[in-house]
């Protein structure tokens, strides 16, 4: 039953790995589109070219990273947990169901970044048809300049927005080095169960020393 846990245990690391590396260019995919449905030159052929691939590749990363967490809940949550019969495997079991939240978390986070980076290119490209028609409308001209104005703080504030989203991926990354570490050393502890008891008969026969020792010097100063 060790065996098999290993076993399931090394593919659940295998699983983690991929998602962290395809969630990591999932988040910067999501900024790189979401930076491009901002820029003002939407209508150049060569850039609409590369932002048509931009997002196709959006939608197969985002149905990849779909298809590994599902592999990966239920490989934690069903044969996982049922090979887990030791406290340190239990606590094994969880760390993973905790890594896998997070990933999840910033998955989803991306998401929302691309669907307002999809709500955003839809609505320049109406407002750059719109332009088109009207010609020299002062009306049309003096809202377009607004809108550049918009653009201009919602880039700012994006590149703010995803330094500190870059922050906190890296925070989340040790985070999850930290809880393999801890992990690491409650299986160690938990596959040697007779080191607590050899340290207490350690600390208990050393005290005994000491009081033997303290015997023999006060008997000794008594005497003299």
């Amino acid at each position: 039953m060790a065996t098999s846990f290993e076993q399931l245990k090394r593919e659940a690391v295998q699983l983690e790995r991929q998602l962290e590396e395809k969630v990591s260019r999932y988040q910067q995919l999501a900024q790189k589109l979401n930076h491009s449905a901002a820029s003002q030159d939407l209508s150049m052929t060569e850039q609409g070219t590369s932002n048509a691939v931009s997002w196709d590749e959006e939608t197969s990363l985002q149905q990849e990273i779909q298809r590994l967490l599902t592999h990966l809940q239920d490989l934690i949550q069903g044969r996982l947990v049922q090979s887990a019969r030791s406290p340190s495997q239990q606590a094994v079991v969880g760390r993973y169901r905790d890594i896998m939240m997070d990933l999840r978390s910033d998955f989803e986070k991306s998401q929302q970044t691309v669907r307002r980076a999809a709500e955003r290119r839809e609505l320049l490209q109406g407002s750059s048809a719109a332009a088109v028609q009207s010609g020299n409308d002062p009306a049309m001209e003096h809202l377009l300049r607004e809108r550049n104005h918009i653009q201009n703080s919602m880039n700012a504030a994006g590149g703010v927005l995803g330094q500190a989203e870059a922050v906190r991926s890296d925070l989340r990354y040790q985070g999850r080095s930290l809880r393999n570490t801890q992990g690491l050393i409650g299986q160690i502890t938990g596959n040697i169960p007779g080191i607590n008891t050899l340290v207490e008969n350690i600390r208990r026969r050393r005290s005994r020393d000491d009081m033997i020792v303290a015997g023999g010097i006060a008997t000794c100063v008594g005497v003299t």
